[in-house]
Formats: C-alpha cells, structure tokens, sequence
C-alpha cells in the first residue's frame, strides 16, 4: 500500500500542471480515467477509426472534416498497401496453409476494414452517445480505494499494452529464426502486428469502458451495503426503543436520498455499458472469429509439424514450435480477460439485486420503501447482459465454448489427415 500511495503521489504531481483548473479539484481516479480515455480517443484519431474530436471551445466532441480526410487516407493507405501485399503473395505462392502468422495477419486486415467502414457508418450516433454519458461526473462522486483503481489500470494495461508487446517480441523471434539474413526484421515484425493491433482497438475500446463500468458499480454496491446495515439497525427492537420516531424519518429520508442517488448512477452506468456494446458488436464478433480459425490453424499446423516428424521422419524445429504457441496464446489469453471482466461486471450487476433484497422494510418509511422498490424495478429491467449481435453471452463459458469447438474443429482435421495419411500407405 505504501507503493501505491507514492505512485499515487507521483501521479498526481507529474499531471497536476497539465490539467485545467476546474479539473485539479478532481479525485485521483477521475484525473487517471481522463488520461486513459484521452489515450484511446487519440489513437482511435490516429488510426483513422474516429471521424470527430473533442472541441475545448464547445465542450463536446464534434464532427471533424479534417480528421475524416485524414481517416480517409490513412485506411486507403493501409487498404491498397495490405491488399496488395495479399495479392502478391498468393499470385506468387509466397504463403500457404502452414504460414499460421501471415494468414493470422491479413485475416486480421479484412477485419480493420470491415472496422473502418462500421466505425464510420456509426460516427454520429459513437459522437451522441459520447457527449450524452457523464463518465467524470459519476466517477468523481464516488470515493474508490487507491489499490482498486491500480488493480483495474494494471489490469487494463495487461490486455491493452503488454499483450501485443508479448506478440510483437514472439514475431521479432520468429522472423529471426525463419529468416535469419534479413536485415529488417524490425520493420517486416511491425508490418505484420500493425493490423493485428489495429483489429484489437474498438475492442480495447469496449474492455476499458467494462473496466471503468466494473469498478463503479463495485463502489456503488459498497455504499448501497452499508445503508443495508445501518437501515436494518435501525429497526431492530433496542434501536427502536432508544431513538424518537421523528429522528428515525428524518434519518431514512436522508438514507433515502442517498439511495435514490446511487440507483441513478447504478442506471447510468450498466446502462451506458450494456448500450455500448451496439458500437463494438460487430468487431467482437468478427475478431472471435478471426482468432478461433488462427487458433484451430496453428494447432493444426503444429500437429502436422510433429506427425511429419514421426511418421515421414521430417525435421522438426521445436523452438519454432514454442514461439508459435506463445504467439497462439495471446489471443486467447485476451479473450480470457474479455471474459472475466465482463462475468465479474455481471456479479456486480447481480450483487446489486442481491443487496436490495437484504433491506428489511418492516418499520421503514414509506419513501424509503418507494426508492428501494424503484431501484429493484430498475436492476430487473436493465437485466444486463453483453450478448453481441444476440449470438453469444460474455462470461466464463464463452472461454468454455471457444475451447470446445477449437478441440472438437482440431478433432475432425486430425482424424482426416490420419485417414489419409494410413490410406496412402
């Protein structure tokens, strides 16, 4: 704790000069998800993903004609660069079935296009829905422990920033061992891994804001646990006894208040998550995709290097092998995270329910009972769920499912090649 504090304290005077005034006053967590957002609104801009900005004079984001001629020739550059390298490489037989990474690669281009067209169609509602959340305004409300926000940061750099370092290092590995003469390894690694990070961005997007939505509705589910005490102490037979019924109205009132603020930021919040997903649902789906053929074609691959081996007595590299697995492991290692911050939000949602129903009303004021009442009627019909396009639920059992049909799909070409194999002989 005493490391997070000083980080904290670093944090805090490293940007309290690049901060506006009125944005000073805000609490440490606010000032760090303003960095954050700031970081992805400006790489969304970069990648040409983004047709607007932020404007300092109106206070909003806006529709941008620069930043869209800008967009436009950023994915027409990266269009005609990658789909011409695609061409070449196919016409000339440069790549087949066993190049498990550049069919990974330029699997992951048709994706970043179909990205650039949906993004774009989406531009104005994406602007609307922007300038209609008050992020800042619910977060700078709330107190949220130091170790809680570090906890969620580190987290979010794990998905965002450290796994495509791990991938970008296994590529530089891979291209050394594969083509040891070449002498712009760096360049033809960054050429590879530009589309399977650019692909990852309107995720990344939507992992972030799960982040914020998960750590908000925690501290809210925290202060809603410590009005269930007081309110049920309140009513138990010595409290009763001992305390003026004015004081005890007087006091549900203020608790009522109190209530009644918290349900509309538990609103704002699982509602502004769950309608997100709207903008995001089509990259996720699509990236899913991507990732389970990547996945089922490199195990393949590497089931055919091994039975090579030991039936065709083929040389096998096994530290090509091993930078393959790793390289393997990162998508699936994401869709491990996507997973779990979407079930933990889930409990959240469902501790939410669960606190409510903890209230005893028995001898409580006839407000407070119409606020509780309302709140549960407002978790029961936001009912949150992140299902993209209706296909699939985001929790534990999507990993559960991925793993399955990779196996059951790894089941069906193993036991083809077997045949086949056994057939010829």
């Amino acid at each position: 704790m005493r490391f997070l504090r000083r980080q904290t304290r670093r944090f805090r005077s490293t940007w309290q000069h690049f901060l506006p005034r009125r944005f000073r006053r805000w609490k440490f967590h606010t000032k760090l998800v303003l960095f954050c957002v700031s970081f992805t609104v400006f790489f969304n801009m970069l990648y040409g993903l983004y047709l607007g900005c932020f404007s300092f004079r109106r206070k909003k984001f806006v529709f941008s004609k620069g930043v869209t001629l800008y967009s436009f020739i950023a994915a027409s550059t990266f269009g005609v660069y990658y789909i011409w390298n695609i061409y070449k490489e196919v016409s000339t037989g440069q790549i087949s079935r066993r190049h498990t990474i550049g069919i990974y690669c330029y699997m992951n281009v048709f994706v970043c296009l179909f990205n650039y067209v949906i993004q774009w169609e989406k531009t104005l509602q994406i602007i609307r829905f922007q300038n209609s959340v008050p992020l800042f305004k619910v977060l700078d409300s709330l107190d949220i422990s130091v170790g809680i926000v570090w906890r969620a940061f580190m987290y979010s750099a794990l998905k965002i920033l450290i796994c495509p370092l791990i991938g970008y290092i296994t590529l530089i590995l891979y291209q050394i061992r594969v083509q040891p003469n070449h002498k712009w390894t760096s360049l033809a690694t960054a050429r590879t891994m530009l589309p399977l990070i650019l692909s990852n961005q309107i995720n990344n997007c939507f992992f972030g804001g799960l982040v914020i939505a998960n750590i908000i509705i925690a501290a809210v589910n925290n202060r809603i646990h410590g009005i269930v005490k007081e309110v049920n102490m309140l009513q138990s037979p010595g409290q009763m006894n001992l305390q003026k019924p004015y004081y005890r109205m007087r006091r549900f009132c203020e608790l009522a208040d109190n209530l009644d603020e918290f349900a509309e930021k538990y609103g704002v919040t699982a509602g502004c998550s769950k309608n997100y997903l709207r903008f995001t649902d089509w990259s996720m789906v699509l990236s899913l995709l991507v990732n389970l053929i990547g996945i089922t074609l490199g195990f393949y691959n590497q089931y055919l290097a091994i039975a090579d081996f030991y039936i065709n007595e083929e040389p096998f590299d096994l530290f090509l092998a091993l930078i393959l697995l790793v390289f393997l492991a990162v998508p699936f290692l994401e869709l491990v995270m996507v997973a779990r911050i979407s079930n933990q939000t889930l409990q959240e949602t469902r501790r939410t329910g669960d606190l409510l129903q903890q209230f005893d009303l028995q001898h409580a004021d006839a407000r407070f009972k119409q606020v509780v009442n309302a709140f549960w009627l407002q978790v029961v019909t936001i009912d949150w769920k992140l299902e993209p396009l209706g296909l699939l639920e985001l929790n534990t059992s999507l990993v559960n499912t991925v793993f399955s049909a990779v196996t059951g799909f790894l089941l069906i070409l193993i036991q083809s090649d077997l045949t086949l194999r056994f057939s010829l002989k």
